[in-house]
């Protein structure tokens, strides 16, 4: 009965991912520039680059954390379970490599806010460009050395089933490197792009599967350097906000929050997160819809795939050909 159930629900989580996902890109594909008009209308000036929304400014300082506030998360883990470790080596450079992770996620956290609130007030300038990481750096500190300390606290067994939801977080992380590097070849204009240029008739929008080659159309905006102008497809922003979908491992590695109720909340409170963050991208004219649905879909579609490798150990792929345990 037990294998029924795990293969129904399944085949039934499949089914609706994929049905949701394709009647999604139907509608991105041909409805994506008129989306970007009807979203950018008050938000994005005409003959402006930069968006002047409050909540597009928000989402674009902040919308990113998850992918670095998982990586620091993932150094503070790992820096606990090595320390614990008999192993001499182990105890030595499993801390070491934690420690530089934790305040690395912290400090690009920070200096990544400061890019895009600098972007939006048009703070340029080497020397200005020092101080912001200066800072970022001192407050990386601040925010990763007491986080370190504080876990100490947590049971060195939970920590122990912590490593997996690591593993599941490196893993999702390092398909960031696909959204990286397919942004340059395909070369997809941003609408912002457009409305800076003045293309009101959208000559240089192309749909999401045109490849387009390398291509920067706008090289500076009152002196901030502009190099990406025409890196619209995936959303890297999108996927960054994804990477908080790894938190749905949470409820399966501690025992308390094992509930129906619980894994609703994390599930919906992680799914409304990306998509706010992927409106205010759309919002503020750096992405299409098309854009952000493969990028969120995409740390999505990893998280789960990682989860079912390292904290189901293919349960639910078995019970799907029929091979999991009676």
């Amino acid at each position: 009965m037990e294998r029924k159930n795990t293969r129904l629900y399944t085949i039934i989580g499949l089914s609706l991912f994929a049905v949701v996902f394709a009647a999604l890109v139907v509608v991105a594909t041909f409805c994506d520039l008129e989306i970007s008009k009807i979203l950018t209308k008050n938000a994005l000036p005409t003959g402006a680059y930069f968006s002047t929304s409050g909540f597009g400014l928000f989402f674009e300082a902040m919308g990113s954390a998850p992918i670095y506030l998982m990586g620091s998360v993932a150094g503070i883990i790992f820096f606990w379970w090595g320390v614990r470790k008999e192993q001499k080596w182990l105890k030595i450079l499993a801390p070491i490599v934690g420690a530089i992770a934790a305040v690395a996620g912290a400090y690009l956290f920070v200096n990544d806010a400061f890019k895009y609130v600098g972007e939006q007030f048009l703070v340029a300038g080497g020397l200005k460009k020092f101080y912001v990481k200066v800072i970022s750096a001192v407050i990386a500190l601040f925010i990763a050395a007491p986080s370190v300390v504080a876990w100490g606290r947590i049971k060195p067994e939970q920590n122990e089933k912590f490593i997996k939801w690591v593993l599941v977080i490196l893993c999702t992380l390092a398909i960031y490197l696909i959204v990286h590097f397919i942004k340059t070849p395909i070369g997809r204009v941003r609408f912002r792009t457009m409305n800076y240029l003045g293309d009101s008739d959208y000559s240089y929008f192309t749909k999401w599967y045109v490849i387009n080659g390398k291509r920067n159309l706008v090289e500076s905006v009152d002196g901030v350097a502009i190099k990406d102008s025409c890196k619209s497809f995936p959303s890297g922003h999108t996927f960054s906000a994804g990477m908080i979908y790894t938190l749905i491992c949470l409820p399966d590695l501690i025992e308390s929050w094992n509930k129906k109720w619980v894994k609703g909340v994390v599930y919906g409170g992680t799914v409304a997160f990306t998509a706010v963050v992927a409106i205010s991208r759309i919002l503020v004219g750096a992405h299409y819809m098309s854009d952000v649905l493969f990028g969120g879909t995409m740390a999505f579609a990893g998280t789960m795939i990682f989860r079912e490798i390292f904290l189901f150990k293919g349960e639910h792929l078995k019970a799907l050909f029929g091979k999991t345990r009676e």
